[in-house]
């Protein structure tokens, strides 16, 4: 797969992508009765008063409908990210690379388990603010690839979760 990526977990710490996939499936296989909703946020602000260089946090959610859930999260820091649309696209895009290696992951380790499940990439862009005129395409953009598009309200994985940690 090349570079190691590795996420942090509130409960279990530093965690290799390998061993964050066997965790969610472990969590899954704990009450496989329940629904589940497999999500990927990413949030980005300035790393400091200033800078060019921006601060992205990725979230890798599994949420256990009506019960809780578990999340993984990431940060990575980029240079030169200008403009709010060149912002939010650096966003989407770490979210869409997460939800694609989490895919060759799992599929490489677990056939088929995850069959009825799709992946929610949220987006923190909404219908109130300055990049409201970026939601189309983003949907559009997210859907192409196979993956549910969600935007504010619904986009708590990237509004609420990934921004925790930026």
């Amino acid at each position: 797969m090349g570079k190691i990526l590795y996420f942090n977990s509130p409960t279990q710490g530093r965690l290799s992508f390998e061993e964050v996939v066997n965790s969610i499936i472990s969590f899954m296989r704990e009450d496989p009765d329940v629904s589940y909703r497999l999500i990927i946020g990413t949030d980005s602000r300035e790393h400091r008063e200033g800078s060019s260089i921006q601060a992205f946090v990725t979230a890798l959610i599994i949420h256990r409908i009506g019960f809780g859930g578990r999340y993984f999260w990431r940060k990575t820091f980029r240079r030169g990210t200008r403009s709010i649309r060149e912002k939010i696209y650096a966003e989407a895009m770490l979210s869409l690379e997460v939800s694609q290696q989490f895919l060759q992951i799992f599929n490489n380790l677990f056939q088929d388990e995850l069959s009825d499940y799709k992946i929610e990439i949220h987006v923190d862009v909404g219908n109130n603010g300055p990049t409201r005129h970026l939601i189309r395409e983003l949907v559009g953009m997210i859907e192409s690839f196979g993956f549910i598009a969600r935007v504010k309200p619904e986009s708590f994985g990237a509004s609420r979760v990934a921004h925790r940690h930026t």
